[in-house]
């Protein structure tokens, strides 16, 4: 492999084939598709049901399916398929697509396992009925293990410093972390591989330190743990119990992007789009709105540019979650009304070096800049201009027990339907993002009619900021046009809450 390559590894659902459990609990035939067909729109402008383009409502049992699956996949520069792996205390479920692949010797596509060690709940009718239970000991441990060594050694197992990767999905939810990856790494040693490289999912929202519990790294997984912005929108069946709030895509890639980087490594994972509607009542479906092939490029493009910055070899790797998800929205598989836009879109995310992109989407970008002097720099050392046509204001700044808040509003008047970016600065020394996005009526009004998400919301821990700071904090708004302004911070006396 290149050492300058990218590995891009979709996560993958073996889940469209019939299967015993899913029969008795749904009926004779079920596979996801029922449910996926079913989903209907729960506001204007919703998009459902997703309906698949290429490759049809496939049916796993047959080896072509994902033949054609590996085949789209390689087209467009996906290095390899991470499959859930369903072991509930030595039962198997889900795994005739695994099987085949072990017993056909096709398709000739790398892949690697997820341990998804979580209960199998019946989420979709709202009772959250257990289907299968899962169960922890050190017996199944080592059954587990021993299972899993043999395939270890198939020559398309995806390995990361001649490791293989094995990703554990809920990794707090093992007894304990830290003997679980001390039995498997033995057995694995005694089994004449060098060890393994375990991964574990910051699913439910732990982010906490990956070695602490025994295993390599983390690795993102929205959208647990996201930061998000809400969108109101208006239920078409007022009596559905369809809360009224969807999330914004746009600004939870620009939180990911965004994101610190840990002190522990942490692979990157990006999400095409999540609706989980055709698996939830309308109260508890979880929604992002205004995913785009744009959108979802400078996401992807963006981490992989981070990646290639901090890490080398094996361990340039970028997660996506997902590549076939229907039940949630996360797929990468053309479906009738983008067709391959998603895929032409992770192509073109992962060699593409010129990050200027549809201007629409240009504030989705990893803020990198530096002031110095009353100047702006780029992370490069390129100068940005000061610019009049950047204009905006503080309405407010206060402070809580333990956070920094500044509200207002920001436009480029030379673009002023675009969003623009919002740094907070500390005495010349960078603390944190925010980006336009809050509906201002007002300033539509006022400044210009496109003008109409202008406001923003910035909060910040209180402890990145010492105290004798708090009276040099200032707002830089930077635009599309790589322009820039600068507004002072000014707390009220009363400005407390």
């Amino acid at each position: 492999m290149n050492s300058e390559q990218i590995r891009l590894i979709c996560f993958y659902l073996p889940q469209f084939h019939p299967i015993p459990e899913n029969d008795d609990r749904w009926g004779k035939g079920f596979t996801e598709w029922r449910r996926v067909v079913q989903a209907k729109p729960i506001f204007k402008e919703h998009y459902q049901p997703r309906l698949p383009a290429d490759l049809g409502f496939y049916d796993l049992r047959l080896p072509e399916s994902q033949v054609e699956q590996a085949a789209l996949a390689a087209q467009y520069g996906i290095a390899g398929f991470c499959y859930y792996f369903y072991w509930h205390g030595g039962k198997r479920l889900l795994s005739r697509p695994l099987d085949q692949i072990l017993e056909n010797g096709k398709p000739d596509f790398p892949f690697c396992l997820s341990w998804a060690n979580h209960d199998w709940l019946n989420t979709w009718d709202g009772t959250n009925q257990l289907i299968s239970k899962q169960s922890y000991s050190e017996e199944d441990a080592l059954e587990f293990i021993r299972f899993l060594i043999p395939i270890f050694k198939d020559p398309r197992y995806i390995r990361i410093n001649n490791k293989p990767l094995l990703v554990v999905y809920d990794a707090k939810a093992l007894p304990d972390p830290g003997e679980y990856t001390s039995l498997w790494r033995n057995q694995v040693k005694a089994a004449g591989l060098d060890d393994l490289y375990l991964c574990c999912t910051e699913s439910f929202e732990d982010k906490s330190d990956p070695t602490l519990k025994g295993f390599d790294a983390a690795i993102e997984f929205p959208p647990h743990g996201v930061r998000s912005a809400h969108i109101p929108v208006e239920a078409l069946d007022p009596d559905s119990g369809f809360p009224g709030q969807v999330f914004d895509y746009e600004q939870t890639a620009f939180y990911m992007i965004n994101r610190p980087d840990p002190e522990f490594k942490l692979f990157r994972c990006v999400m095409p789009d999540w609706d989980n509607t055709a698996r939830r009542m309308p109260s508890t479906a979880r929604i992002w709105h205004g995913s785009t092939p744009g959108a979802y490029y400078r996401w992807l493009n963006e981490s992989v540019r981070t990646t290639r910055k901090k890490f080398s070899g094996d361990e340039r790797i970028v997660f996506i979650n997902a590549w076939n998800e229907w039940g949630e929205c996360a797929y990468l598989e053309p479906d009738l009304r983008n067709g391959h836009a998603y895929l032409e879109a992770t192509q073109r995310a992962l060699t593409d070096t010129d990050t200027a992109g549809d201007a629409a989407y240009l504030s989705l970008k990893r803020s990198e800049f530096k002031r110095w002097f009353g100047y702006l720099k780029t992370s490069e050392g390129n100068n940005l201009s000061h610019s009049k046509e950047v204009v905006g204001n503080i309405d407010k700044a206060w402070q809580t027990d333990d956070k920094v808040c500044v509200a207002g509003w920001a436009c480029d008047k030379e673009a002023p339907g675009y969003p623009v970016q919002i740094l907070l600065f500390a005495g010349g020394r960078f603390i944190a993002a925010e980006r336009t996005y809050l509906s201002r009526p007002d300033v539509a009004q006022g400044v210009d009619p496109r003008a109409v998400r202008s406001g923003f919301h910035l909060e910040v821990d209180k402890n990145k900021i010492e105290a004798r700071q708090l009276k040099s904090l200032e707002v830089v708004i930077v635009s599309q046009h790589r322009k820039f302004a600068n507004l002072p911070v000014k707390f009220a006396s009363h400005a407390r809450v």
